[in-house]
């Protein structure tokens, strides 16, 4: 249990236990989601009795919107996935993709803005003050994980990453694959003076909704949070995000192109075997 803490306080906000959980569909860890966003939320803030049942009453009815309206949508994407992986994606298909599971991601996490609008207004000074002091000390705390050891070790451990999350599709990589996962873990690495800028905006962003929470707008002002985070886009950096997001492209062009029999076969596997399993979740 404390290895499973560890791993949720990483996450940014709850908009990622939503998706990592629905896009998992793995029926225990779906049909308990109300209790692991509630239980992210508590790493932040201390909430009255009165706070947590009403958070666990929203929580209860977005979980009975997302089965029902999400679910299909997510279900549909993967189908639509499965059946264009039989052959290598075009680098249009890739962008496609992109802004298509980014859709889903969003339309999922909006369906959370009544919880949290709720649970926010319902703060006092202290709760805000302790969300963002979390926030921010779990933010240095990355930072720090992710500068240990000499530049080398970053990439390795960068690259051990990619790489765990490409087996976990595509089975075992081989070793012009895994110089490919290198090369985009240099690349990551060489973009965090971005990747930390944005952040920064969104911190921003996110702490100002926290202490500003009786405004009327909230509701809206959340969303166009949530819509900022998932695409990761700031128009400061607008620029530097497009090249990324090229490169990204065509590094992921170059993998798919040279995907083993086996490999595509893995990939469209799991695929297919993450819409039966919500197939499991709606019946």
């Amino acid at each position: 249990m404390k290895h499973l803490r560890r791993q949720i306080r990483t996450l940014f906000m709850a908009a990622f236990v939503v998706f990592s959980l629905a896009a998992c569909t793995n029926q225990f860890a779906y049909n308990t989601l109300p209790f692991w966003i509630d239980y992210y939320l508590s790493d932040y803030v201390d909430m009255t009795p009165s706070q947590q049942a009403q958070l666990e009453r929203d929580l209860d009815a977005f979980h009975e919107w997302h089965r029902k309206t999400e679910l299909p949508q997510i279900q549909a994407l993967l189908n639509q996935l499965e059946r264009d992986t039989a052959k290598p994606l075009s680098y249009s298909q890739l962008g496609a993709y992109h802004k298509l599971v980014n859709e889903r991601i969003r339309g999922s996490v909006e369906g959370l803005t009544p919880a949290l609008v709720n649970l926010i207004r319902s703060l006092n000074d202290k709760q805000a003050a302790q969300w963002i002091e979390t926030m921010n000390e779990r933010i240095d705390e990355g930072i720090e994980k992710a500068n240990k050891g000499t530049l080398e070790d970053q990439r390795e451990r960068r690259q051990g990453r990619l790489i765990e999350r490409a087996e976990f599709w595509i089975d075992k990589v081989n070793n012009k694959q895994q110089a490919q996962l290198l090369e985009m873990a240099t690349y990551q690495i060489e973009m965090r003076p971005v990747f930390y800028g944005i952040r920064d905006e969104l911190v921003a962003e996110l702490t100002g909704i926290l202490n500003n929470r009786q405004a009327p707008d909230l509701a809206q002002q959340i969303n166009a949070y949530f819509s900022r985070l998932i695409s990761f886009q700031s128009d400061a950096y607008h620029n530097d995000m497009a090249i990324y997001l090229a490169r990204r492209y065509e590094l992921l062009q170059r993998l798919d192109r040279h995907l083993s029999n086996k490999q595509r076969k893995a990939l469209r596997t799991k695929l297919a075997s993450y819409s039966d399993d919500i197939t499991s979740v709606t019946e």
